[in-house]
């Protein structure tokens, strides 16, 4: 059984307290399910740990959690990798019509912005 001190903290102490136990937990669980969603975009692993700055242990851990699952949540976050895929589609088909390096001069600039983009979202999924 827990011991309870008989002395109390006061009030505004709890609530600071609690606050900051409720921020950390909210950051934490945040993690969880970027890295559950990244695992399924096929993200590499050590990608997946420098980018959200975790340890490659906790990534493999969550890999092995959601091998072999369909649970609901699996099934919805693989959804929404349907539906990005179709806009980063449609992103590029955009991007090759009108950012056109060469026909004018700051398109040029455009264009490397876009490939940089587009590097970045394969190398770490965001």
């Amino acid at each position: 059984m827990v011991n309870i001190s008989r002395r109390q903290l006061p009030e505004e102490f709890l609530n600071k307290i609690f606050e900051l136990f409720f921020k950390k937990e909210k950051i934490l669980f945040a993690k969880r399910i970027t890295i559950i969603y990244l695992l399924l975009k096929k993200i590499e692993q050590s990608n997946i740990a420098d980018f959200l700055k975790v340890s490659t242990s906790t990534v493999c851990k969550y890999a092995l959690l959601i091998e072999n699952k369909n649970s609901e949540m699996i099934k919805i976050m693989k959804f929404l990798i349907k539906k990005e895929k179709i806009f980063d589609f449609m992103n590029e088909l955009f991007a090759s019509f009108f950012i056109q390096p060469g026909v004018k001069i700051g398109h040029w600039q455009l264009y490397w912005d876009h490939k940089r983009k587009k590097d970045r979202k394969e190398l770490y999924g965001m």
